[in-house]
């Protein structure tokens, strides 16, 4: 979308600079021909019109423009329609030009080329040939009707009389024609080229510029891995011993068991805070190396849950051959993707409503789905959910990397993630992973 407004930017820009030039150098013509020449213009007041209709509608189509780069509310305008009616309106203004100034035989005739070339660059594929087609049919009728004037008598006469068609009016509409097709052909041809060389830069530069975020990531969360891997064996440490000399004063010692179950919770938890640091050391916030492994649908969904302390709030459903579906994962990698995903379900309702996690088969892909009952999301949250660092939860209980990560890994494994959300209406999170019967890797 970005792409398509930029390219969309630079050619209402270009065209309204190049309809200026075409004002002045008509006028400029005009005059010449008028007043320096003294060919006489039969329709002089006509051909002041259209002069003075290009220029007011090129006014017109500036100020559009400015509002449009000015005001993200215009994104709305259809810009291909506009600049598609502008260009034929130029076709017709060219054409009554040239009726009114000796048709075909006007050496400016050649300027139709101009007007097709500027379409076949600005406009899709579509719009281009329509208005070659157009410009077809203006330069016959020209070759039928047109005021002549008697400077430009080349010879070419006014088709009246279907009896009159000569062998010069058929090859000089067959060479117009052909010119003007070709013309079409190879510029569309040429456009569409450069256009999908420049979406495949730009996505070349989004997952470089991903990898460059992910590599940063992957180095904090190693640093951080390490630094906190020293303090938590401390803890452990002292947890161990204050259970175990609390469990050496006498049993009717008060609150004496309440105690050892609150040390015995804060060790249980330390040991989970290890095994996601020893994930966060090992893998570096990627999944680049894990080995992919088969395992079942089953399996898979149980290692999602491991360890969520609110996983009795989660309905899962799974299909009924989940058991002997296998599926070609790195399952560390993933369950904690999906994991992240349920966890971020979880949090965004605070009155514990049940999520629903479901798994079923699409054709070619496995979906996974995850709905919540939350507070839901808006526009401009949806278009921002995969940045790093964005979250909509409050100060303190999120980094915003969750999904940014789980998407990463998604799309290594040729999946995608979608998400439909709106305030007060929940969200619902699909996860669409390729069903795959042989193993694979994503190593680079």
């Amino acid at each position: 979308m970005r792409t398509q407004s930029n390219r969309l930017l630079i050619n209402a820009s270009w065209l309204i600079k190049l309809r200026w030039v075409a004002v002045i150098g008509q006028f400029v013509s005009v005059w010449i021909t008028w007043l320096l020449l003294g060919i006489e213009l039969p329709v002089i007041a006509v051909i002041v019109f259209i002069l003075w209709l290009t220029a007011c509608s090129n006014l017109i189509l500036k100020y559009w423009f400015e509002r449009w780069q000015r005001f993200s509310v215009q994104d709305h305008l259809p810009w291909d329609l506009i600049l598609g009616l502008v260009l034929v309106m130029d076709m017709l203004s060219l054409t009554t030009l040239l009726y009114v100034t000796g048709g075909s035989n006007n050496p400016f005739a050649l300027f139709f080329f101009v007007n097709v070339s500027l379409c076949a660059l600005v406009l899709n594929r579509r719009w281009a040939w329509a208005i070659n087609g157009l410009t077809v049919f203006c330069y016959a009728g020209l070759m039928i009707s047109h005021i002549d004037l008697e400077p430009l008598s080349f010879g070419l006469s006014k088709l009246q009389d279907p009896t009159q068609i000569s062998l010069q009016h058929v090859g000089l509409l067959l060479a117009f024609t052909t010119c003007s097709s070709v013309i079409v052909y190879f510029m569309t041809r040429l456009t569409d080229e450069v256009r999908e060389n420049q979406l495949r830069v730009r996505r070349a530069e989004m997952q470089q510029a991903r990898a460059e975020k992910i590599e940063a990531l992957g180095t904090l969360a190693a640093g951080t891995a390490h630094e906190l891997a020293t303090p938590l064996s401390t803890i452990a440490i002292v947890a161990k011993e204050v259970e175990q000399a609390i469990k050496q004063l006498p049993l009717d010692t008060p609150g004496s068991v309440e105690i050892v179950d609150d040390v015995q919770l804060i060790r249980s938890q330390l040991e989970r805070c290890r095994n996601i640091i020893d994930r966060m050391a090992s893998h570096a916030g990627e999944t680049i190396g894990e080995s992919i492994e088969p395992v079942s649908l089953v399996q898979l969904a149980e290692a999602c849950l491991d360890g969520m302390i609110q996983s009795d709030l989660i309905e899962l459903n799974l299909p009924e051959d989940a058991e002997q579906s296998i599926v070609h994962v790195p399952l560390d990698g993933l369950s904690q993707a999906i994991r992240g995903l349920l966890q971020n379900a979880l949090d965004s309702d605070p009155s514990h409503r049940p999520v629903k996690f479901s798994v079923s088969r699409e054709s070619m892909f496995w979906r996974w789905r995850i709905q919540d009952q939350g507070s839901g999301m808006t526009l401009e949250q949806l278009a921002r959910v995969s940045e790093p660092f964005f979250t909509t939860k409050a100060p303190g209980k999120g980094m915003g990397l969750g999904v940014f990560l789980a998407q990463n890994l998604i799309q290594r494994l040729d999946g995608r993630i979608e998400f439909e959300s709106q305030p007060q209406q929940g969200t619902c999170v699909t996860v669409w992973l390729p069903v795959s019967s042989d193993p694979t890797t994503t190593d680079d």
